[in-house]
């Protein structure tokens, strides 16, 4: 009930305030007018409100498929460029976004079909990783060299880190612990 009544009084204030404001600015504006006309800049009151989890949660999804658009369009080759797919999890409904890049997606598909064909079968994710590990640096390095030479690309950079730490921010005052 606190928070109705405080998301209730917050708007009525700022319209006092703005009304306030107004009326004492037309005061002087009838004053100046008799003696000399000074024109004085009109103040502004910006009110930014809290964004739900899900809204956060969307403009970070919305904001890293612009990260790696932009650098699968300026990397040195299509084998470092960043592939999202949506699957569905075992058991469940839910849609789960995941990225990689298209290096340990072909090295998925090589090691899947020589399990088929009875060739060194058995591995793991982190397997994967480490049989890519060269492949990995390479595109640090892409991704370090094109923050630097695109100012662009680091300014979503950092956009997406302000964005993950307010959706870490409101994700904590929001939800209790468990």
């Amino acid at each position: 009930m606190g928070r109705f009544l405080q998301t209730l009084c917050i708007p009525c204030i700022l319209m006092g305030l703005t009304a306030t404001v107004v009326f004492a600015q037309e005061l002087d504006s009838t004053d100046t007018k008799n003696t000399a006309s000074v024109e004085r800049p009109i103040e502004e009151i910006t009110v930014v409100g809290q964004q739900s989890l899900t809204r956060l949660r969307l403009r970070m999804d919305e904001k890293e498929a612009e990260i790696y658009n932009l650098f699968n369009a300026n990397n040195s080759s299509r084998r470092m460029d960043i592939i999202c797919t949506k699957r569905r999890p075992t058991g469940t409904y839910m849609l789960k976004r995941e990225c990689e890049p298209r290096f340990l997606k072909q090295l998925r598909v090589e090691k899947a079909r020589d399990a088929r064909m009875g060739i060194g079968v058995g591995y793991s994710q982190l397997d994967l990783v480490g049989l890519s590990a060269q492949d990995f640096k390479n595109l640090q390095n892409e991704i370090l060299a094109l923050m630097a030479s695109n100012k662009e690309f680091a300014r979503y950079l950092a956009d997406l880190v302000d964005l993950t730490e307010n959706y870490e921010t409101n994700s904590k005052a929001m939800l209790p612990e468990q």
